[in-house]
Order: C-alpha cells, then sequence, then structure tokens
C-alpha cells in the first residue's frame, strides 16, 4: 500500500451566519450521526469522531478514514441452466445477455445448485471506490439534509439552511475535497472571529483548526467555550460583590451565543427589587439572557451579568447599552405588576369563565369548581387535617391566568399566583400550592414538598384525563392532546413520591362523575381505558427506571389499582428473583398455568385428597396462605414471597406423583381446584410464569 491509500482524516466546517442557539447542538448531533452512518454504509473504515460548533460554524473530524472501500465481489445469480444452454452446450440469448450485463465472458459463468434447481451464477469483482470520490458525493446531501426546526433559502439560490451559508471546509488527507453547493466550493480556510479577527485561516487537521482558531478569538470546543463563559460571568460578579444565581439552561444557551465570551455587570433601579423574584430573574433570562446576581443569603441584588461576544473598549458605556434594554423591560412589567394589585385573586377567580379550559369540557370556572370538590375529598380521605387549606387553594389555583404578569410572562403561572397569595394575606399553605400544584413540570421534574399542592396536583391532573378520555381524545404516536401522557405521567410521580395509597379505579369514577352530562363516551368505557393509558405509562416509568420489562408485566399483568402497591410487589419480584429456588417455582408455575387454563372454581374438597403428595401440597398451602394474609394486607411482599418459596419442593413431588388429569372427574376437579388455589396466591403478588422467561 502507498502513502497515498493510508487512512487520513476528514475535517468538515460549515460556515453560516450566525445560526440560533436551540438549533446548534441537535444539528451537530446530527451531522456526527448523519457522517458515521454515512461512511458505515459505504464500508469505510474509521476511527474517533470530534466535533465542534459556534453561531458562526458547525465542524467535524474523522480520524483514521480509510483511504478506499475494500475490494468485494459480488455474486449474481442468472438463469436455470437449461434455459442457457442449448442441446449442443451451446450458450443461449439468455446465457449470453446476462454475461453482456454482468460485463463478464460465458466462460466466466459458473453453474451452481440452488434449492430450486442448477442456475448460472456470475461472480464479479468490484474495486473499491476511493474515499475522496465518496466523500464528494457525500457530503453535500449531508450538509443540506441537515435538520431544523426552522430554514431558510437566500439569493436566487435553492439550498435550505437554518442561516446563510459562507464557506465549506472540506479536507482529506492534507487535501481540499472538490465538490461544491451552489456558489460555494470546498476548500482548506475557515475564518476567524467576525469581528476581532475577522482573517482566513487555512487549516488541515482538527487539532490545527482548534488551536489556530482560539488563536483568532474564537473557541470552537462548546466545552470549553462553557468553562470560559462560566469563568468570565463569575469573574463580574465578584467584582460586583456579589455571585451568579446557577442557572445550567441559560449557561447552555448563552454559550451557544457566542464564538468568545466576554462578560459585563451591569445594574438597575433597586425599586424594581420590589418585584416578585421569579419576575425579575425572568425578564432578565428570557428576554435578555442576562444572568442574575444574588449575594451570599441569595438575595437578589440590583444587578446582572451581560455576555458579549465582543470586548468593548469601555465598560461603562457597554453596561448602560444592556441597561437601558433591560430597564425598558422592567418598567413594564413594574407596571402589570401595580396593575395587579388592584385586583386580588379571589377576585380574578370569579372571573374565570371568560377562558376555556377545553370547548368540550368548559371553561376554567368549571374546572376550578370541579377542583374544589375532586381535591376536597382527596384532603378528606387522605388528610383531613389539610381539607380547609386544600379547598381555598383549588379555588384560587389558576385565577393567576387573569393577571397582566401571566399574560406577559407565561411561564411565570403558579410562581406568580403563590406570590401574590403571600402579599394578599393567604395562608403559606394555600399559597405554596398555588405553585407547587403544576410540580412535576417534567418526567424526574421536581415533586411538591407539600402536602396540600400534591393532593390539588393529584385532582387537576385527574380531573383533566378524566375529562379528555370522557370525550373520547385518543393519544397516538404523534398525537397527544393537553399532554396527557405527561399528566399520566406526573399523576404516576406524585402518587409514588408522596406514597399516597389512592386506588385510581373508584377516584378515576369519581372525577368522571364530576362532568355532569358533557362527557360522550360511557363512564365505564372511559374508566377502563384510562386505566389502561395510566397503566401503561407506569410500565415505561419503571422499566426506565431500570426495573426488568418482566417484572414489571408479572406484576401489571394481573393487577393494577394503586401504583405504590405495584412499585412494591414489583421490587419485591426482583429481589428474590435471582434465588435459584424461584427460577424453579416461576417454570412450575408456569406448568400450573398451562394446566388450569381458564378454570376458576378454586374449593377444596379435604375428602377428595388420596395422594401423599397432594395432601401435603394442600396442607403446604393452608400454611402458606394463613402466613401470608396478614403480610399482603401490610404490603410485605418480600415476606410473602419467602414463604411462597417453600412451596417449591411440594409442587415438585406432586406434579411428579400426581396424575392431575385423573379419569375420575371429581378427582380431576378437586385437583384443578387445588392448582387454582395455588395460582391465586401466587397471583397476589404477581404471574410467576411471566419471570419464567427472565430467568431463563
Amino acid at each position: 500500500m502507498t502513502d497515498t491509500e493510508t487512512s487520513g482524516e476528514l475535517l468538515l466546517e460549515i460556515g453560516a451566519e450566525e445560526i440560533p442557539a436551540g438549533y446548534l447542538m441537535p444539528a451537530l448531533k446530527a451531522l456526527q450521526a448523519g457522517l458515521a452512518q454515512g461512511l458505515r454504509e459505504h464500508e469505510l473504515a474509521f476511527g474517533e469522531i470530534n466535533t465542534g460548533a459556534t453561531p458562526r460554524r458547525l465542524a467535524v473530524s474523522v480520524q483514521g478514514l480509510a483511504a478506499r472501500q475494500p475490494d468485494r465481489v459480488e455474486e449474481a445469480m442468472g438463469p436455470p441452466k437449461k434455459a442457457a444452454f442449448d442441446a449442443d452446450g451451446k450458450p443461449t440469448k439468455a446465457a449470453l445477455g446476462f454475461a453482456s450485463t454482468k460485463g463478464v465472458s460465458v466462460d466466466e459463468l459458473q453453474v451452481v445448485a440452488t434449492p430450486k434447481g442448477e442456475y448460472l451464477q456470475a461472480r464479479v469483482e468490484q474495486p473499491g471506490r476511493a474515499t475522496a470520490e465518496i466523500l464528494n458525493d457525500l457530503l453535500p446531501g449531508l450538509i443540506t439534509g441537515l435538520p431544523f426546526p426552522k430554514s431558510m433559502r437566500w439569493g436566487n439560490g435553492k439550498t435550505h439552511f437554518a442561516r446563510p451559508l459562507r464557506w465549506l471546509l472540506a479536507v482529506y488527507q492534507g487535501r481540499s475535497l472538490a465538490f461544491s453547493l451552489e456558489e460555494l466550493s470546498a476548500g482548506d480556510h475557515t475564518w476567524g472571529h467576525r469581528f476581532l479577527a475577522p482573517q482566513s485561516i487555512q487549516a488541515t487537521t482538527f487539532s490545527t483548526y482548534r488551536d489556530q482558531l482560539r488563536q483568532y478569538q474564537v473557541l470552537v470546543d462548546p466545552a470549553e467555550r462553557r468553562q470560559a463563559m462560566v469563568a468570565e460571568i463569575n469573574r463580574a460578579a465578584a467584582e460586583a460583590g456579589g455571585r451568579i444565581l446557577p442557572d445550567p439552561e441559560l449557561e447552555e444557551t448563552v454559550t451557544n451565543l457566542v464564538e468568545a465570551p466576554f462578560a459585563i455587570c451591569g445594574s438597575f433601579a433597586e425599586r424594581f427589587l420590589q418585584l416578585p423574584r421569579e419576575v425579575l430573574i425572568t425578564s432578565m433570562r428570557e428576554h435578555q439572557k442576562y444572568f442574575a446576581v444574588v449575594d451570599e443569603q441569595d438575595n437578589l441584588q440590583p444587578r446582572f451579568v451581560a455576555v458579549n461576544n465582543t470586548r468593548v473598549k469601555d465598560p461603562a458605556v457597554g453596561a448602560e447599552g444592556h441597561q437601558r434594554v433591560l430597564r425598558a423591560r422592567l418598567e413594564d412589567a413594574f407596571f402589570f405588576f401595580n396593575e395587579d394589585q388592584q385586583r386580588p385573586l379571589s377576585q380574578l377567580a370569579g372571573r374565570l369563565n371568560g377562558i376555556i379550559f377545553q370547548h368540550q369540557l368548559g371553561t376554567m370556572a368549571d374546572k376550578t369548581a370541579r377542583l374544589e370538590q375532586l381535591a376536597g375529598r382527596l384532603a378528606d380521605e387522605f388528610a383531613p387535617e389539610l381539607s380547609a387549606a386544600v379547598r381555598r387553594a383549588a379555588q384560587l389555583c389558576k385565577a393567576d391566568l387573569l393577571t397582566s404578569m401571566v399574560d406577559e410572562f407565561p411561564s411565570l403561572q403558579g410562581n406568580i399566583g403563590r406570590d401574590y397569595a403571600r402579599r394578599q394575606g393567604e395562608s403559606e399553605e394555600v399559597a405554596e400550592a398555588l405553585y407547587s400544584h403544576y410540580l412535576p413540570l417534567r418526567a424526574g421534574g421536581q415533586l411538591p414538598q407539600d402536602r396540600t399542592g400534591a393532593l390539588l396536583g393529584i385532582a387537576d391532573r385527574l380531573d383533566t384525563l378524566a375529562g379528555c378520555f370522557g370525550i373520547g381524545l385518543k393519544v397516538t404516536g404523534a398525537a397527544d392532546p393537553f399532554g396527557l401522557r405527561r399528566q399520566a405521567v406526573g399523576l404516576i410521580h406524585l402518587l409514588l413520591g408522596h406514597k399516597l395509597k389512592l386506588p385510581l379505579k373508584p377516584w378515576i369514577e369519581t372525577a368522571l362523575s364530576l362532568y355532569d352530562c358533557q362527557l360522550q363516551e360511557q363512564p365505564a368505557a372511559a374508566r377502563d381505558r384510562l386505566l389502561e393509558f395510566i397503566k401503561g405509562r407506569l410500565a415505561n416509568d419503571l422499566t426506565g427506571r431500570g426495573l426488568p420489562a418482566e417484572a414489571v408485566e408479572a406484576v401489571l399483568s394481573v393487577d393494577f389499582q394503586e401504583v405504590n402497591d405495584c412499585q412494591a410487589r414489583i421490587e419485591a419480584l426482583v429481589a428474590v428473583s435471582s434465588q435459584p429456588s424461584f427460577t424453579l417455582l416461576a417454570g412450575s408455575f408456569k406448568r400450573v398455568n398451562n394446566i388450569i387454563k381458564d378454570n376458576r372454581d378454586d374449593r377444596i374438597d379435604p375428602q377428595l385428597l388420596q395422594e401423599p403428595a397432594e395432601k401435603e401440597l394442600a396442607a403446604v398451602l393452608a400454611r402458606v396462605t394463613a402466613a401470608a394474609a396478614p403480610l399482603l394486607r401490610d404490603g410485605a411482599y418480600r415476606q410473602t414471597l419467602e414463604h411462597i418459596l417453600t412451596m417449591k419442593e411440594p409442587i415438585d413431588r406432586f406434579f411428579d406423583q400426581v396424575m392431575v388429569m385423573a379419569e375420575d372427574e371429581q378427582l380431576k376437579r378437586n385437583r384443578l381446584a387445588l392448582l387454582t388455589a395455588i395460582a391465586a396466591l401466587f397471583r397476589r403478588v404477581g404471574d410467576f410464569s411471566r419471570m419464567y422467561a427472565l430467568q431463563k
């Protein structure tokens, strides 16, 4: 192999106008994945893949990329032998045509035996293509195929991309590739920082590319840029006598807004500190991408830190520009805040009939009335001491939808309700619940710490789920009206997190009953469909947290009423499943199930127990049932299973020594009843037979 045939490095950079921060990392991942897939499809061996990105560029490097595809031999089947040669053994037109199509002579064709008879076969050697040639074909489509939430076309061209393309750097083995995208041709040059070092830079390897860009004020590695940005904002905050309020999501966003971070600290009038804390943070964060500054006690300070893409000569002048923009935002917020103070939440709650909850399910006033009843009943059942607080919170929990502040900052729904409730003299329990009943905001998110908010949150989700299923809404792969998957997962996490042993069936029925005549489905059908939906979400959630799918199915297939109980039974099954006796018992239970099939009669007649093995098994069943009864009542499933495991040997002896399907119908019925009673006991925990596959 010559030097030109050795593996080499591919360096690709797509240069563009500033790509939106939210587009950047998904596009980089898609570029890396798409390139790797394309190389594999072309059978090109490669090593490590490195990536980099800034608002103006997406870069990827492939180390150890083979110089060409491996040669391969293709075997192509042709016509049957009897059709390929005449009676004299001379090739027919079928053989000649096949050979011509494959680029070989008739003499090179082989006769091979197949299940259908003898056929002609051509073995065609296909030399591998050069990698540079493949890349010239592969990369243009990869670039234009990158997914963006929105893309654009510019000038007279037909190419779509997130923003206009400005240059293409594409080098393999130190040489530029030969492809173009409209007027742009691939080359070996990139560009430094747009304002601080706008020079052209030659680059042929990723290491030199990264180092050279760093010299020209571009940090192409997002992790390095984020680290530098965090150091910058911490420095700016410390110089002002404070510290940055931690905000990882904002850090990620700002990292992808700049090519090199330069932080500057600004200030605002102290009177704005009268605004609710979250309003100040949101005004800085969402609209301006500024970091809030706090003191050592975590109190907001009248300062902020902005991150620029350039170094300013006069920090005071730079800060004033940011302050002027933020001041206008805060003045608006201050006006909305003062307007809101004229209308207490209790007054706003009476106007919720002007907001539609769902066009078939009425207004937010209707929902509030249902929540007051449903949450109140939950409190009466599970926390009577909180009944008054839960009902009051239910009355007010949607009132902040009518505030000017939530109209301006929709993400602050709940936050505003909590803050205003405190200012208006509501109890802390009520105020906190106005915010916490929305938690968790996403799967795995923070749960409400207060019981009042948890009960209200459960009621809120039950009401939404019952109503939507009651009017026949269906969740499909693409359609999820009202975020019903998220609502169900939130309900599950609230019940598990607060260990609330709430039987779902009767409480769903209660939620459905509060809709009066608005529902279009029969309540029983809606209830069953919703129960099945929640069960599916619970199964996904538990398996996603590492519990074996077989154990989850073993429990949920026999009973689904209360999620804490289901989780306890699953964990108990998993805990004992590693014991050798459980493995064998699971196999025996599978055999029991196969024998009893649909038999439901578990009435055992002691007078019909004849064989020693069946007498022993009946006695062991009675003993284990008695021992398990209080344990099952207390949810002590691990201890229950330990008792059940003692039945393995008696069950084995029964199968070895007793003919279940006896000719005598009474004996047969009694033995089936014995096995059915055993199966019923086992199913109090789960269907062991479904664990048999796991053990195998």
